[in-house]
Parts: structure tokens; C-alpha cells; sequence
């Protein structure tokens, strides 16, 4: 992670476990969905997971998606930072060295004090490129939320801790802690399991070892994970189908990187800036761990001379006003373009942040923005990272099985939700899409918001759905969907 040079006002994007399980009474597919609330949390400095090479951020203010669940039995409540760019589950302990010297907001977890608790070995070791590390057992345990449990679900738990958040990483299995790379290049995959991803397939609780991810635009309060399936109101034109490709660094499918062939400036109505790169295509992490996108130093470069941003101490910094205006960074992928407005990539600095600046000797000037776009440092062997900055302007959905991504430009907004399920097998995300243009598909179930009550959802998508974590008022539009269309919707809690 970067030093200061981070975003400006600690916000958590907490799961709101008012959250869904769509089940289809006529078929096996199923989908297990999340809506995240985005709420203000305490400042402090929360790190990812680095299994990889790729920048970090030191961030005192950056979005994080945290999800609230329960783990063990009795069941203990904790909140896990959702990670694309790392793959195990890992807990803090009460007596870990971060939780006793400085805290612990996310929550702890004592294995000991789980009946259901089963110790596997001692090899878990999680490291950061700052900000600490964290060792300790690997064990398993039941890990309940959005009214599904994951029974026996393989994670470490940090005794030995010095890092902040717990992770719930979301990547492939080969990019677990205990997988090591040999000096000759080889994988030592002995020991690598499943995962949270792949251990919900086995159990039944969806079909396919897939997720899509929604964030919405920078000023909403809401968006939505879905495991399992597709939500085709929260994006708009074509979901392009892009291959996951090797990490250059270990000429591996070992993280969930895609291929980018262009970046250009585009000014609003004028000719578009292209920034010419000689690196094109780049292979960059589609992260939800990080805030900010990093990009070749040249690019970086001819992007900071046409928005007069500056780098002072290793921060770029840029006027305030670039906020509102109607350029764009414009992502090039093959057949397709995401399109970053400057109000995604412009974050106005927080009082903590310019204390931050001060101790440096330097104080930002009114007006003064942090600019959300980094140039690669020489220790990423190339590799661009395209966190929250970009993913908010993008709807994503990771098929771990077939490695592929499914990439379109976000429905910013859109009302309701329309669940499209995607079945295991080799057709994957392409199947369920044109399973959901079918004729004979009909309304699916719809995502809840945070409140707990249900929207709408558009007509002609997939089948009929059973709905779970809803109360009260959730329930009462479920009946009402029921009278309304003659489907299904069983409660299933």
C-alpha cells in the first residue's frame, strides 16, 4: 500500500446481511446475494492481502466491502473484508498482537471457544507488504450469513497478528497462503484446498464457483455481491466475456487479472487525449482490496500533464474541481470500453489525511484533492492494479471454473433486480446469458435493499425463486410478487 498517498475518508461498504439466498424451484442453480450498506467507519490504516506482487496502498481512507457474519457455534459475529485479490479466510484472535496494542474493529474469533472448531495444522501465514503479518493454524469451522451455513469452511486464524482486518479472499484456490512457489518455478500446491467460493459449490449452496460484483457510483449508499449468478439490471449494453490470463510474474492463472489494450483521456465532447504506452496489453488485478488504479509510469505520466496533477512526496494531488468535470479515463479491453469519470478518481482529503501531510512538512494547499491513479513502481513486474476507482464504473462477474470475467459497463442505480443463474459447466457466463434471453425464461426472485424489503424486479429473466433472510415487510412483497406473477417464492429460513 501506498503512504499517504490514499483515499480521503475511511468508509466501510458493510455487507448488509439483509441479504438473499435465490434458490430456483424447477432447477438446481442457486445464488446466494449480499447488499452492502456504505457507512463511515473510524479512521485507521486497513491493509489487504499480498499473495502477489502488485502495490498495496497504506490507506487511513479507502472503501472496503465488509461482510457480517457468524462463525462457530456458538455462533461469533464478525465482519470479513471482501477480497478479489487474495483467496483464504482469516480471522484475528482476541490475544493477537493487533487486537491487544491497538484494535480490532472488525472483530475477533476464538476458535476454542467453538464446539464445532477442528484444528488442521500450523501453517497459515498471511503476509503484507506493510503493515504486518499474520500467522497462525489453519482449522475449520461452520461460518453462517445471508441465512446459509458453509459447514466445515477451511480457515486461518491469526494469533500472531499485526494486521488490522480479517480477510475473506475470494480468488483462486492456488492463491492460498499455503501454496508456495519452488525455486524452480513450480507450484508446491500441497495442502491447497477449497475455498469459501468452490466449498459453497460442493455443498449445494450455488452451482458454479462464480460472483458478480456491483459498487454503484461513488455517492451511493448501496450495492451488491451475488455468488452464483448474474444480475442483469446493474449493467448496460453487452457483458463482454474476457479470458483470465497468467500473472507475468509466475506465468500462472494464480490471481484475476485481464488483459488491458488501451487507457485514454477522453475530455468531454472534444477529441479523445490518447496516452500513448508502449506496454499495451497490460495485465492488471481486477481488485476490490485496493481503492486507487495503478497504471505504467508513462501513462501515469501524460495523464497527470493534462490534469496538472502533481506528486509531492509520493502522492498525486490535483485541483478539487477536476471532480466535476465531464473527462473521463477511458479502459480499453478486448471488444470492450469502461469509461472512469474524474468524480470516481478525485477524493477530497479529510482533516486526518492533512495532519498526515503536515508531519511530512508539507501542507496541501485549499483546493487540493488526492488524484486516485498511481504510476507502477519497479517492484510489480508490470503488473496494473484496477481497484474500486475503476470497479465502480464497471459490473464484474469472476468464473473461477472456466477462468474467465465477465466485464460491462454498470447500471448505475437501476430499480429492482433481475437474477440470472449461472449453471456449472463449461458455458458458463455466456450460457447464462443467453439462457436468460430465452422466450421461455420467466421472472426471477429480486435482490432486498438494506432495509430489508424487497424492489422489484424487471420482467423475463430466469425461474422462479425461493427467497431467504427477509422479515417483516421482505415477506409481505415476496406474497405479493406471488399473487402478482403465480411463482414460487418460498421463504427458507
Amino acid at each position: 500500500m501506498k503512504s499517504i498517498a490514499s483515499w480521503m475518508a475511511l468508509c466501510l461498504l458493510v455487507l448488509d446481511l439483509t441479504s438473499v439466498v435465490f434458490a430456483s424451484s424447477a432447477s438446481v442453480p442457486k445464488a446466494v446475494g449480499f447488499e452492502f450498506e456504505r457507512k463511515r467507519a473510524p479512521a485507521g490504516a486497513l491493509t489487504k492481502r499480498s499473495n502477489m506482487d502488485v502495490p498495496l496502498l497504506n490507506t487511513q481512507n479507502s472503501f472496503i466491502y465488509v461482510a457480517n457474519v457468524s462463525v462457530g457455534s456458538p455462533p461469533q459475529n464478525v465482519s470479513m473484508q471482501i477480497d478479489t485479490g487474495s483467496s483464504d479466510f482469516w480471522i484475528n484472535t482476541p490475544d493477537s498482537v493487533q487486537c491487544t496494542q491497538r484494535s480490532c474493529p472488525l472483530g475477533t474469533y476464538s476458535a476454542n471457544a467453538s464446539t464445532t472448531s477442528k484444528y488442521l495444522n500450523s501453517n497459515f501465514i498471511a503476509s503484507y507488504v506493510i503493515d504486518g503479518n499474520a500467522t497462525g493454524d489453519f482449522i475449520t469451522d461452520d461460518v453462517s450469513f445471508s441465512g446459509v451455513t458453509v459447514k466445515g469452511l477451511e480457515m486461518g486464524v491469526g494469533y500472531n497478528s499485526t494486521c488490522l482486518a480479517n480477510i475473506w479472499g475470494v480468488s483462486f484456490p492456488v492463491g492460498e497462503a499455503i501454496v508456495a512457489y519452488q525455486p524452480n518455478g513450480t507450484l508446491n500446491t500441497a495442502g491447497m484446498y477449497n475455498n469459501s467460493v468452490p466449498q459453497m459449490v460442493s455443498q449445494g449452496l450455488i452451482q458454479s464457483p462464480t460472483y458478480s460484483l456491483w459498487m454503484n457510483d461513488v455517492a451511493a449508499s448501496a450495492g451488491t455481491i451475488l455468488f452464483g449468478a448474474i444480475d442483469t439490471a446493474k449493467f448496460q449494453g453487452p457483458l463482454q466475456v474476457l479470458p483470465i490470463v497468467t500473472d507475468p510474474a509466475s506465468g500462472k492463472l494464480d490471481a484475476l487479472m485481464v488483459n488491458v489494450t488501451s487507457i485514454s483521456l477522453s475530455t468531454g465532447g472534444g477529441v479523445p487525449l490518447t496516452v500513448n504506452a508502449t506496454e499495451f496489453p497490460q495485465a492488471a488485478v481486477l481488485d476490490t482490496g485496493t481503492p486507487t488504479i495503478t497504471v505504467p509510469t508513462d501513462v501515469f505520466t501524460n495523464i497527470a500533464s493534462q490534469l496538472n496533477v502533481t506528486v509531492v512526496q509520493g502522492v498525486a494531488l490535483c485541483d478539487c474541481a477536476l471532480a466535476n468535470s465531464s473527462a473521463t479515463v477511458d479502459f480499453g479491453f478486448a471488444g470492450l470500453n469502461i469509461s472512469v469519470p474524474l468524480k470516481s478518481i478525485v477524493v477530497v482529503p479529510t482533516a486526518v489525511d492533512l495532519e498526515l501531510f503536515a508531519h511530512t512538512s508539507q501542507q496541501l494547499p485549499p483546493g487540493t484533492c488526492i488524484f486516485g491513479i498511481d504510476p507502477l513502481s519497479t517492484g510489480n513486474f508490470g503488473n496494473m492494479l484496477l481497484g474500486d476507482s475503476f470497479l465502480r464504473s464497471a459490473y464484474v462477474v469472476y468464473d473461477l471454473a472456466n477462468s474467465q470475467i465477465g466485464m460491462a459497463a454498470t447500471n448505475f442505480n437501476p430499480k429492482g433486480s433481475n437474477i440470472v443463474e449461472i449453471a456449472s459447466g463449461s458455458g458458463g457466463i455466456a450460457a447464462a446469458l443467453k439462457a436468460a434471453a430465452s422466450p421461455s425464461a420467466t421472472t426471477s426472485g429480486s435482490m432486498p435493499s438494506a432495509t430489508g424489503t424487497s424492489s422489484s424486479a424487471p420482467a423475463a429473466t430466469t425461474t422462479s425463486a425461493g427467497v431467504s433472510g427477509l422479515r417483516g415487510e421482505g415477506k409481505q412483497v415476496l406474497a405479493l410478487l406471488g399473487v402478482l406473477t403465480g411463482l414460487t417464492f418460498s421463504a427458507m429460513i
